[in-house]
């Protein structure tokens, strides 16, 4: 909720369309700070549970923050530590992936049911907001938060249960618990960074474009849920279908569907064209992330996989921040219009998806890890 509307929220203060992408980035930089650092002090200290429970915490004292202040640059700090705290949902998905044991069906899982909160969330949202006013956003959202700490208090974690578990496995898994040794291909976090690059920053003003051609919000509310809702399905769909043999046949498709994306935007002027692109959206998303995380958590160890999990998502924001800078500045060169500004982004994608396609690293050349 806070993030899909917070741009609306922003444009209806009489913020400048710059000023809202570099707000949004600004928030967005705390995914790239973060996830990178607590992750990898919860590789040393070897505790999960203890991170989620302070970022859970401190997400809840966002929204109520939000309802209190216009004030542009408060607006900026409190998004900024509520990027801080969420940074947390990278360690929830480590000790879940150790939980599960790597295991691709359920870590589709994982992701179907947070792709079905954004749905959920952006949804209910939308209905209240046109009623209510978007303020209501904040205020569901801390709801939603006060909830979700209920079920993060009954998080269980056994640190000595998963170290015994990788080693009983690491013969079956191919990973060696022994030692560190970096099992994982820098070209896939290349990869991420791009193709976020290129489309992350749209996806983040799609409120703003959607408007200019809906006026409802339900409309709008509608096309922003879609897209996790159908991720939902796909993931969990992606569970059962990713094996060692196809994993870069899937891989590379959703890089190849990424450079559609932003044609798609471009292209479409009512509700059904949106619609379309945002169906192509979810395939994409769904199947790169779903199998850069299979990759990654198949070839990691409760010793680095905090780590490593934390390099994607450093990779994934770092996209998204510098993506949105660049869009910031090719904005305020075109005189605020997203449409000419969409079209330098094109590029991005094709530079991740020929990454993923030269590869002939470590990235496809251990099936037996995977």
């Amino acid at each position: 909720m806070v993030f899909a509307f917070m741009p609306q929220y922003l444009i209806l203060l009489g913020t400048p369309s710059p000023i809202v992408q570099i707000i949004m980035t600004t928030f967005l930089t705390t995914f790239f700070i973060f996830p990178y650092v607590l992750g990898k002090y919860s590789d040393k200290i070897q505790n999960r549970k203890d991170f989620i429970i302070i970022g859970t915490a401190g997400m809840i004292l966002t929204p109520f923050l939000l309802l209190l202040t216009t004030n542009l640059i408060l607006i900026t700090i409190i998004l900024f530590f509520f990027g801080m705290f969420a940074s947390t949902t990278s360690i929830i998905f480590t000790l879940y992936s150790e939980l599960v044991q790597n295991n691709s069906k359920w870590i589709s899982y994982y992701n179907a049911i947070t792709a079905l909160g954004w749905f959920a969330g952006v949804q209910i949202a939308g209905v209240f907001i046109e009623i209510y006013g978007i303020n209501i956003a904040f205020l569901l959202s801390l709801i939603g938060m006060l909830i979700g700490m209920i079920f993060v208090i009954f998080i269980k974690e056994d640190r000595q249960i998963i170290l015994n578990s990788v080693k009983e496995n690491r013969i079956v898994d191919g990973i060696n618990s022994q030692n560190d040794e970096i099992l994982v291909s820098k070209s896939i976090y290349y990869s991420v960074f791009f193709i976020n690059f290129g489309i992350q920053p749209i996806l983040v003003v799609i409120v703003v474009i959607m408007g200019f051609h809906l006026s409802s919000n339900i409309e709008i509310g509608f096309l922003l849920g879609f897209n996790p809702l159908l991720q939902f399905f796909l993931m969990i769909l992606l569970g059962r279908l990713v094996t060692e043999k196809n994993l870069k046949s899937f891989m590379v498709s959703g890089y190849v569907l990424s450079i559609f994306v932003i044609f798609g935007f471009l292209l479409s002027t009512n509700f059904f064209g949106f619609l379309l692109s945002q169906i192509l959206v979810a395939f994409t998303f769904s199947v790169y992330w779903m199998t850069t995380l299979t990759y990654i958590s198949k070839n990691s160890t409760p010793k680095n996989k905090g780590l490593y999990i934390g390099y994607a998502n450093t990779s994934q924001v770092a996209g998204n921040a510098m993506g949105g800078l660049f869009l910031s500045l090719v904005l305020t060169i075109a005189n605020s219009d997203y449409y000419i500004a969409m079209y330098f982004m094109i590029a991005f994608p094709i530079i991740a998806t020929i990454i993923i396609l030269v590869n002939r690293g470590k990235l496809f050349s251990i099936p037996k890890r995977l």
